[in-house]
């Protein structure tokens, strides 16, 4: 079941569930001049799944900036990812896995993606899951996130991210590297499972279903919980300073996985206490 982590990469939903489901909320109160918008994404779908609401339609055409993890068309962007996707002290992929799961990888790449890993073994794991992601959706993946990237660029809105590439990379490093390896292995080796299994999660997904979707990830017996803190917690807790910055600035779309959206340490629960209404849009 280790390869299930990897889902909760794209939408870890173990925090308690919220009272009300819903994957878009007003953010209202606290002598705001114009409400914001808080949406909870999935990081990865094909392109027909990827279906916008008139309410989320209008929350971002009614705000003026539109706010995502990460700055998505800063033209460095593409320039640090490049720097911090390489494996630390010039260690590489061999080094994580045995020299036949190494040639086997290899072979399954070759075959099924047209890659070879040679050229890619100074990688991270986790960025292998960028190339493995488009096979167990059977698709060429897209993401909301490029969807409000467009929508902002078309109507002329700033788009801003609410953490770097390097805070970003902090947090899920606190998956060893082996184990990230080990993730890789298990969706090669279990690929036809971990299909239906992102099919389910989606499903719920598209339902607007948060108590479904913990439950999902719950169940799946993942080892989420040591890994909660940095994954969810502490970056939810980095983010609500610059939340509140923004959105006193100028009404705010902000675009974040789901799985940020519910618990104690959700983003949800720390803007109402921080003062302000945070309540579902259907």
């Amino acid at each position: 079941m280790k390869r299930f982590l990897f889902l909760s990469l794209l939408l870890p939903l173990l925090a308690p569930a919220l009272p009300a489901q819903s994957l878009l909320w007003k953010i209202e109160g606290k002598e705001l001049s114009a409400p914001s918008y808080l949406f909870g994404t999935i990081h990865a779908l094909c392109r027909e799944e990827v279906v916008l609401s008139d309410a989320v339609i209008a929350a971002v055409d009614t705000c003026a900036q539109v706010a995502l993890e990460l700055d998505l068309d800063d033209p460095a962007l593409i320039v640090e990812m490049g720097h911090i996707s390489f494996m630390p002290n010039d260690s590489t992929l061999r080094d994580l896995f045995s020299e036949e799961d190494f040639t086997r990888l290899d072979t399954w790449l070759r075959d099924s993606v047209g890659m070879a890993l040679e050229p890619m073994k100074q990688m991270r794991p986790m960025f292998l899951f960028g190339v493995l992601i488009g096979k167990v959706l059977g698709c060429k993946p897209t993401s909301y996130e490029e969807i409000f990237m467009a929508m902002a660029a078309r109507q002329g809105k700033e788009l801003i991210g609410i953490e770097t590439p390097a805070e970003q990379l902090d947090a899920f490093s606190s998956i060893p590297m082996k184990k990230q390896a080990d993730m890789v292995l298990e969706m090669v080796d279990h690929m036809d499972s971990t299909r239906v299994e992102f099919r389910r999660l989606a499903a719920l997904y598209a339902a607007g279903d948060l108590e479904g979707l913990r439950a999902f990830v719950e169940n799946s017996t993942v080892e989420y919980g040591r890994y909660d803190a940095a994954l969810l917690r502490d970056r939810n807790h980095r983010w609500i300073p610059r939340m509140t910055r923004q959105l006193r600035r100028m009404s705010t779309f902000f675009a974040v996985g789901a799985g940020h959206l519910p618990g104690k340490d959700g983003l949800i629960t720390l803007l109402r206490e921080k003062g302000y209404r945070v309540t579902p849009v259907r």
